[in-house]
Formats: structure tokens, C-alpha cells, sequence
């Protein structure tokens, strides 16, 4: 359970923070509004949320398996990716991808993945969160998968309108 708490932490703390001063899309105010009686999830914002769980739920699964067919601490592997995978979720939650229009988005986002390595390599963390400690490759591993939600981006579903209501979740 203090795994859990401690990703949510990590993912939903400071990077939900600063996504709340992401500076919105130039052309923001040029779309009409939805509809009052429209959902809060529509604009294909469901299927997107469903594709994204999906694949971060796969790619953590994936590293998982992977790391305990080849005798490695898959738990500790499994821990890393998830928030690596959740952190680039954030990253490409953003109205502008690839700005630097919002830098304490990508400090908090780089800090995060540094207490994320940490709870595996400082013992004392390690004792808290019942990890044990990766080999420098396998952290390097683990955090690149941060990377993978980025290339779901551009996945568009039915019904997804144009502009910023598309990079609502990425």
C-alpha cells in the first residue's frame, strides 16, 4: 500500500501543480464552448483516458514480466515504470508539448523521477517502501519508459474535436 501512496504522491503532488500553470493554447478562445449539458469527459476525452490506462497499464505489466524472466527484481522494476510511465502521461498532458513555456512542469516532472530512483537505491527508502535496489541499466530502463506514453499522442479518436480539447490527456 505505501508503494501506492508514494507513486500517487509522486505522480498526482507537485506535477498536478504545475500543470495547473500550463499557459493554455494560443488558440483556445477562438473554439466555440461546449455544450452546459455536455460531459466534462466528452470531446473523446473517455476513450483517450481508457487507451492511455491501458497502455501504461501494459508497458508496466510488459517491464515486469520481463524483468522476472530474467531473474531481476521485477517488483522494484514494476515500481519505477509506473511512475515513469504516469510522469510522461503528465508530460504529454500539456496544451503545448515540447515548450518550455512552463519549466517547473518538467523541474517537478525531473524531481519526481529522482525520488521515484531514490526509493529504490537509498535504503532507507528502500525499508519504507519494501524495494530492492536495481543495477544502474536497470534504473536507466525504467526511467526511459517515461518516454512511451509520448508516442500515443497523436491517437485520435471518434468524436474528439480539434484543438487544445485534443491534448487534454496524452
Amino acid at each position: 500500500m505505501r508503494r501506492f501512496l508514494w507513486i500517487n504522491l509522486l505522480t498526482h503532488g507537485l506535477p498536478g501543480v504545475a500543470l495547473g500553470a500550463e499557459p493554455v493554447a494560443p488558440d483556445t478562445m477562438r473554439h466555440s464552448p461546449r455544450p452546459p449539458e455536455g460531459s466534462v469527459l466528452g470531446a473523446g476525452l473517455w476513450p483517450r483516458i481508457l487507451v492511455m490506462g491501458a497502455f501504461v497499464a501494459t508497458v508496466t505489466l510488459a517491464a515486469g514480466v520481463r524483468a522476472r524472466e530474467t531473474g531481476r527484481p521485477w517488483q522494484s522494476r514494476m515500481f519505477l515504470v509506473l511512475c515513469a510511465t504516469q510522469l510522461g502521461v503528465a508530460l504529454g498532458s500539456r496544451a503545448r508539448p515540447g515548450s518550455l513555456a512552463n519549466p517547473s512542469l518538467l523541474v517537478t516532472v525531473a524531481m519526481a523521477l529522482s525520488l521515484q530512483a531514490a526509493g529504490v537505491s537509498l535504503p532507507a527508502l528502500r525499508h519504507l517502501l519494501g524495494t530492492e535496489p536495481l543495477p544502474p541499466t536497470d534504473l536507466a530502463i525504467a526511467c526511459a519508459h517515461g518516454f512511451a506514453p509520448r508516442r500515443c499522442r497523436g491517437t485520435r479518436f471518434p468524436g474528439m474535436r480539434t484543438g487544445c480539447e485534443e491534448s487534454t490527456l496524452a
